[in-house]
């Protein structure tokens, strides 16, 4: 931004004691590579096509399961297709971050001229402008956070985005049994850890049954996370080697996996009708790491 590098805008930032904000074209150039990236996987999914026609004309299960991968849900067309389309709305996402840095850097560089002003002519203005100053600063780091979360989140793999909802599916799971009648949930509060968090909430305290998994600390995300990317990563396994996800065998391998995963991470603290191996586990304890292995498989 060519603004802040201006001298009365420099001394102005001095005097509020705000760093310059970062160079504004860096996100443009970003912008642009993220826009490159998205039309050349798209023309990796055109050029694709042809060879993918060729092979569905083959006959035979091993043909069968060869075109079923390719343009199945896990294959590499839909992956580059996913990849195309996320780099996409992360281009147009660093352009409007751009034009909305500058806007809120136009702000606070009238602010750093308008302190200049008042050191020369109004001093007792000048604390008047410093708080102006810094609300600005807070808007642009709250924005720029908000927009740093949507990045991430935009830019994950689509077996991590799956992760994500089955671990959201596990945890309105858990929290169904304390809905209330008028709505809401029966309180669950908790300490966090998370400083991230914290920052932004203001509490190290969270009510984790009044909270929507995605918007839950990591350290209250973490188990249900991990439970999903142990069954998400099962199911897809299991659909690549062409098993059959509706048996009743599958159901109970994958399960006494849950399972003796969730010991791997708990077996120091778990009560001791938890710590069995799972096929001398109560009905009831199975069907725990079961509803995890049914949320995997859920669409």
């Amino acid at each position: 931004m060519g603004l802040m590098s201006d001298p009365v805008v420099v001394t102005g930032l001095g005097i509020l004691g705000i760093p310059p904000l970062p160079d504004t074209a860096l996100l443009g150039q970003h912008a642009a590579v993220l826009a490159g990236a998205a039309r050349h996987h798209r023309l990796l999914l055109q050029d694709s096509g042809p060879a993918t026609r060729l092979a569905s004309a083959n006959e035979g299960p091993a043909a069968d399961v060869a075109h079923a991968y390719l343009t199945g849900d896990g294959g590499p067309q839909h992956q580059t297709a996913d990849l195309a389309d996320r780099f996409t709305v992360a281009a147009a996402g660093l352009v409007v971050s751009q034009h909305l840095v500058e806007w809120i850097g136009t702000l606070v560089a009238a602010a750093a001229v308008a302190a200049v002003a008042a050191v020369a002519f109004a001093p007792h203005l000048l604390p008047r402008v410093t708080v102006l100053a810094r609300r600005y600063m807070t808007l642009l780091r709250d924005a720029l956070s908000r927009i740093g979360r949507i990045f991430a989140a935009l830019l994950k793999s689509p077996q991590a985005r799956r992760i994500d909802t089955v671990a959201g599916r596990l945890h309105d799971t858990w929290r169904a049994s304390r809905r209330l009648p008028g709505g809401g949930y029966e309180p669950r509060i908790k300490p966090t850890t998370d400083q991230a968090w914290i920052r932004r909430n203001g509490t190290d305290q969270v009510d984790i049954a009044n909270t929507r998994y995605r918007d839950l600390p990591a350290d209250w995300q973490k188990e249900n996370k991990e439970s999903a990317t142990v069954a998400v990563r099962l199911v897809s396994d299991a659909r690549k080697r062409g098993d059959d996800l509706t048996s009743d065998e599958f159901m109970e391998t994958a399960s006494e996996k849950v399972h003796v995963a969730w010991l791997r991470r708990n077996g120091e603290w778990a009560p001791p009708e938890q710590q069995l191996p799972y096929r001398e586990l109560s009905h009831a304890e199975k069907e725990k790491d079961r509803v995890v292995v049914r949320e995997a498989l859920d669409p």
